[in-house]
């Protein structure tokens, strides 16, 4: 397939909806070879860290000199973002060819598969062919039914716990836990990162029935913040005066979670230098998560997409001095059960102005439409549900800073328009 139509046939699987259960991916990967089967893994679940642990972790790797695959999930501009070798994103013809394949065995098959059933193949299948030394695999949805729940993993980490997709999940964090601790295997070491006792219980519980060496945040490993600079206090490990290029106070539980992990391998042969590391977390990269942009008065872009994202992306700002902004807020309502107006509610306080967006994306976007039908306090600063374009337009005009979030799909959306 041409890359266009490959693309084409990926974007008609968005709407198939959120499937969890292994029976599809199974047969499908089987169809392909089991390439799951051909590299080393780390494989990493969560609520909230998934992906800058995901980049902390390939950054270190693939600065060692170990050919390091990532994916990820959902991507901000391009589905190409989703599947890297080493920082480098997949080319549109290798992916068109890769997809090309699986169509046919989707098609001989009958399969009915999702969008990121498929997405999940096409990285197994990439990193295989490309012969990675290591890929890092972050969830899409839980863990114990996501389709990345093929792996063997080197590592299993869960970096958090918090209430979110509770229509798939379960309405209590010990639920939540559960599905997240159902990645970890018999026999192989699991980080679990900064996390409410109550998931810690779980995933201990599940960690000592199936004999997994276990670490958890605060109690085997930490990281002390002092002004921009971290100190890592592990097993294996004490490293002081670490820089993160990462911005975020939430990012030094990510930077503990994916240091632990790599003491993990460590202990199997793996051979890290401490100036190859630290030189290594001063270039990660991970749009979308506190990126600043040097736009009008300047933007924050934050895809906090729950509570608690919105709690840490609150503590950012207070950290950064921004105590005042121009608020773009939008969201998804999967499931019907997305607390969006708690998350609102939380950063109404320190917002002048505030717009209101539906983002782009098949998750079950509020709507305009949805947020003019809403009656809010009158002791809120004014809001003007608006188009993205218009938003930004308007609110670069004014004098405080943009801080945009609410959803990754909102976030990517406005990045591509503020970076073209």
């Amino acid at each position: 397939m041409h890359p266009r139509e490959a693309l084409e046939w990926l974007r008609q699987h968005q709407f198939h909806g959120i499937k969890p259960g292994l029976e599809r991916i199974s047969v499908l990967l089987e169809a392909l070879g089991r390439p799951q089967e051909r590299f080393p893994s780390l494989h990493i679940a969560g609520t909230n860290g998934k992906g800058s642990t995901a980049a902390i972790l390939q950054a270190i790797l693939s600065a060692h000199g170990l050919r390091t695959g990532l994916y990820t999930s959902p991507h901000l501009v391009s589905v190409t973002e989703r599947f890297r070798i080493d920082g480098r994103e997949i080319a549109p013809e290798r992916l068109a060819d890769i997809l090309t394949r699986i169509r046919q065995q989707v098609e001989r098959l009958r399969l009915p598969v999702t969008y990121f059933e498929i997405t999940t193949a096409a990285a197994l299948l990439y990193f295989a062919e490309e012969d990675v030394d290591m890929a890092v695999i972050e969830c899409g949805l839980g863990g114990r039914l996501d389709a990345t729940n093929v792996l063997n993993p080197r590592v299993a980490v869960i970096t958090s716990v918090a209430l979110d997709h509770m229509a798939y999940l379960g309405r209590s964090l010990e639920r939540i836990a559960r599905e997240k601790a159902g990645i970890l295997k018999p026999g192989l070491p699991v980080v679990a990162g900064h996390m409410p006792r109550r998931a810690r219980e779980v995933i201990l519980e599940r960690a000592l029935r199936l004999q997994c060496p276990a670490a958890f945040w605060g109690e085997d490993f930490r990281v002390l913040r002092s002004g921009k600079r971290f100190s890592y206090l592990g097993n294996l490990w004490r490293l002081q005066g670490l820089e993160l290029s990462l911005e975020g106070e939430f990012q030094k539980y990510n930077l503990g979670t994916a240091l632990r992990a790599l003491e993990f391998l460590r202990t199997e042969g793996y051979v890290f230098r401490e100036d190859t590391l630290r030189q290594a977390l001063k270039r990660v990269s991970w749009p979308g998560r506190f990126e600043f942009l040097s736009v009008g008065p300047g933007v924050i872009l934050d895809g906090a997409h729950n509570e608690e994202g919105i709690q840490a992306l609150l503590r950012s700002l207070e950290r950064k001095g921004i105590d005042e902004y121009t608020l773009i807020f939008g969201a998804t309502n999967e499931g019907g059960e997305k607390p969006y107006l708690r998350m609102l509610k939380k950063l109404i306080p320190r917002a002048r102005v505030v717009f209101l967006c539906e983002p782009p994306g098949p998750r079950n976007p509020v709507t305009l439409k949805e947020w003019e039908a809403r009656r809010f306090p009158p002791s809120w600063p004014p809001l003007y549900p608006s188009s993205l374009p218009e938003a930004l337009d308007q609110a670069l005009a004014l004098s405080p800073p943009v801080v945009i979030t609410g959803s990754l799909y909102l976030v990517g959306a406005a990045r591509r328009l503020l970076l073209s």
